[in-house]
């Protein structure tokens, strides 16, 4: 990734942002855990809403033209799936943002999404339910958990801090009429049209083969149904129907996902802190209630 592009804004850094010679940046708004994180300490409905407000009028008062892709509640784990395991800073960006900031931490510069997701859930060590948990496993920290109790960490932060982080991307719109917001539904069921108008929005004309790059990238998009699959197979487990979902690989970050809906939604909890894997039927899984 070239110098010009960031994945992160620090209040010293607007002025590097709006007179870089390429004006094109990438930034992640909050709740994403790329860079510390700011808790919802009192649970406010219009909490994310309002930061990404501050976040993004930063770009706006410096006329920067700005694309939003952001995830909804029938793309959530899509999202969270590359998030988890494709969002990484190189070697040259973590020596220029960060390096000097946690020289310490393995950070994103690590391509094992279970090494990057056990340095994520360490943002909590302030946070009571966190703490709570890392005494109940008996563990100093979050490099001691296994899997089984990794998966059970990450699905307490699901519930207890990222639980209005969908809703606050309605509210913005609103706010920023010259901005352009993309859904990932649309640019999932509606690939060609979105990214044509993601284009027009930019002024931009290309003359490459769209369709052969939509070929290319959507074949990288293993998990872009993961949420309807994931409505399935929750349907069927509570309902008791026999499902068996081994074809689908599912990995810890699956997994979390299963364990937050049937625990904080379904209210069916599974003993599964000693087991590396979930089963990958029904009728497996119902066995560890």
């Amino acid at each position: 990734m070239s110098e010009e592009y960031k994945l992160l804004i620090f209040p010293n850094d607007q002025q590097e942002f709006v007179t870089a010679p390429h004006t094109t940046v990438a930034s992640c708004i909050w709740p994403l855990d790329h860079n510390g994180k700011i808790y919802n300490k009192h649970g406010q409905v219009d909490f994310y809403s309002h930061l990404s407000q501050q976040h993004l009028k930063i770009f706006v008062d410096n006329n920067v033209q700005i694309l939003i892709i952001h995830p909804t509640n029938t793309s959530k784990i899509w999202w969270w799936h590359n998030n988890c395991k494709k969002v990484f800073y190189t070697a040259d960006m973590f020596d220029k943002k960060i390096k000097n900031r946690y020289i310490d931490e393995p950070w994103l510069t690590t391509t094992d999404p279970i090494q990057r997701a056990r340095v994520q859930m360490g943002y909590y060590d302030q946070r009571d339910w966190y703490n709570k948990l890392l005494q109940y496993f008996h563990c100093d920290n979050f490099l001691s958990l296994t899997p089984g109790q990794l998966r059970t960490v990450l699905a307490h932060s699901i519930h207890n801090e990222t639980f209005d982080s969908l809703s606050h991307w309605q509210q913005l719109p609103e706010h920023f009429p010259n901005i352009k917001f993309v859904s990932l539904d649309q640019l999932r069921d509606h690939t060609k049209d979105t990214i044509q108008s993601i284009l027009e929005y930019f002024n931009v004309e290309s003359n490459l083969p769209l369709d052969f790059v939509i070929d290319q990238w959507t074949a990288l998009q293993t998990t872009r149904n993961r949420d309807q699959e994931h409505d399935h197979i929750i349907n069927c487990i509570v309902n008791g129907q026999h499902h068996d979902w081994n074809d689908l690989n599912f990995d810890l970050f699956d997994e979390v996902y299963l364990y937050y809906a049937l625990r904080f939604q379904h209210n069916i909890t599974l003993n599964a802190d000693n087991i590396d894997c979930l089963p990958t039927n029904t009728h497996d899984l119902l066995l560890l209630r």
